[in-house]
């Protein structure tokens, strides 16, 4: 091979990989390293197009052999260091960064590497300021921006996420990861129309891009498809009251609302990623068990609402109301293990895509973003179920007859200083010892956040409405009795699976003293 040949195939290797041939530009390495095995430069590139398969494994094995052909080379060091991220060893992340910024101070791509793995060693002020120190050096690179949201985006400050994403875009408009991040920021936020732009203008530069479909994914189905089934539920519950007429428009009003939001979400959507929809809902399984979902808790709730609009003989509601009522709460109970149980047995996505989506090369997994949520979820669970015995006494205290305000009083204040103080204990066990990532977590998140704000709002109204002969008004009580019942379920919940667990874990450690015994001679 000639001199010039080395450059050239290099130049060719880096053109490939700028346009998403990730396969081809390895070969293009992989023949250059062939006759030299101690480039440094080929060895970096390698390390790229691994780093952009998220192949990290690959990726730090390549840049180590960088960093041991050449020491002083800052590239082999930096890709060490993102490598060592992707795997998770914070530690030895540092170290390399920390080398690269030795060798080339001014270089923003140290700086930010040493921000994430500070993150990751939990030192979240030390990363901010470390990922702004890299801003500043190259204000005009997108690269240290979206690192910068990234990080924000970690510890949940979602608002300067979205702000640093934004100035990527501003810098390169079709920079794929802000536009998926932002998309998955708006799926997460609900704003549908917003995401739905944005994965459009994702998918549209880099069609076979995973991150882009998984959040399309995640529009399609946790969006679009969790927002319909708790439209329907929700109508058939205010279904209850429909012997009232008026209560008719209140049942009928979160399905319209449903509709017209879905629809103005349709349109946001490119004719490609309308077409992928459509496969989807025709031939996903997950897709369709959301579908069969949402036909039984309508068909529920229509039960629940005829039966609602038929008093008994005494104008109350009758007894056997209570059957369509328990019917329609086991029908999202039921469809709650059922998506949970599909979502995660799936493998992938079974569609096939349109022209501009491309088909998926990796599983889609729709678990992941409820996974991320779990130690949100085991935080709130903790202080919910703990919430539901505290404020039992001054819910019982409030309701009709109510006790006097300086007998309750007392109480409820004491109650949510304990609830307070319990909360913040828990909240300092989980951070050191935050537990298994349990995607059920997640999705129990928002009912079980709704449930501990009904409780805060018995403690709150018990404390501080002075009512002498009056029981708290309605909206206050019912709430904080279902929360309160709720609660209740979760401690025998939480009681039945810790005695599973338990009997579980004591009869694998006997099956494992058992053996060595039994090939005892």
């Amino acid at each position: 091979m000639t001199v010039e040949a080395g450059p050239a195939r290099l130049a060719r290797a880096r053109a490939l990989l700028d346009v998403g041939r990730f396969e081809a530009a390895r070969r293009e390495v992989m023949a250059l390293l062939a006759e030299e095995s101690h480039n440094p430069e080929a060895l970096c590139l390698l390390a790229h197009t691994y780093q952009a398969e998220d192949d990290f494994a690959a990726m730090r094995d390549a840049a180590r052999r960088a960093v041991e052909a050449d020491p002083e080379h800052q590239n082999g060091h930096v890709l060490l260091a993102f490598a060592l991220v992707g795997l998770n060893d914070w530690a030895a992340a540092r170290a390399s960064a920390l080398e690269g910024i030795r060798l080339q101070p001014e270089d923003w791509h140290g700086h930010s590497a040493l921000a994430t793995a500070e993150l990751g060693l939990g030192h979240p002020r030390l990363a901010l300021r470390t990922a702004a120190h890299a801003v500043g050096l190259a204000p005009q690179q997108p690269g240290p921006h979206f690192i910068r949201g990234l990080l924000y985006d970690a510890i949940e400050f979602k608002r300067k996420a979205r702000k640093s994403y934004r100035q990527t875009l501003a810098l390169d408009p079709q920079h794929i990861g802000a536009l998926t991040r932002l998309g998955r920021l708006a799926v997460g936020g609900q704003r549908l129309s917003e995401a739905a732009g944005h994965l459009g203008a994702a998918l549209s530069a880099a069609p076979t891009d995973d991150g882009a479909r998984t959040q399309l994914d995640r529009l399609i189905l946790f969006g679009l498809g969790g927002w319909a089934i708790m439209a329907v539920w929700t109508a058939g519950v205010l279904g209850l009251f429909t012997m009232f007429p008026w209560m008719w428009a209140a049942v009928l009003l979160l399905p319209v609302a449903w509709c017209v939001w879905a629809a103005r979400t349709w349109r946001s959507l490119s004719p490609g990623l309308r077409a992928y929809a459509r496969q989807m809902l025709r031939f996903d399984a997950r897709a369709r068990v959301r579908l069969a979902v949402l036909a039984v808790c309508a068909l529920t709730a229509a039960g629940l609402a005829a039966s609602g609009s038929a008093p008994g003989p005494d104008g109350d509601p009758p007894v056997w109301l209570l059957i369509p009522a328990c019917a329609h709460l086991l029908s999202l109970l039921a469809a709650g293990v059922a998506i949970l149980i599909v979502d995660h047995r799936v493998a992938g996505p079974q569609q096939v895509g349109p022209r501009d989506v491309g088909a998926a090369s990796a599983p889609t997994d729709m678990l992941a973003e409820h996974r991320r949520a779990a130690p949100a979820g085991r935080l709130v669970l903790r202080t919910f179920r703990t919430g539901a015995l505290l404020a039992f006494v001054p819910w019982l205290l409030s309701i009709d007859p109510p006790a006097a305000w300086p007998v309750r009083a007392p109480v409820a204040l004491a109650a949510l200083a304990a609830l307070a103080g319990y909360g913040w204990w828990v909240r300092r066990r989980l951070l050191r010892r935050p537990g298994p990532l349990n995607p059920a977590l997640g999705v129990l998140l928002l009912p079980m956040t709704l449930g501990l704000l009904a409780e805060l709002l018995v403690l709150g109204a018990a404390a501080a409405l002075p009512t002498a002969a009056l029981p708290l008004p309605d909206a206050v009580v019912v709430p904080g009795f279902l929360a309160i019942a709720a609660g209740v379920v979760a401690w025998i919940g939480g009681l039945g699976y810790a005695a599973v667990a338990g009997a579980g874990r004591l009869l694998r450690h006997g099956r494992a003293d058992a053996t060595p015994a039994a090939q005892d001679p």
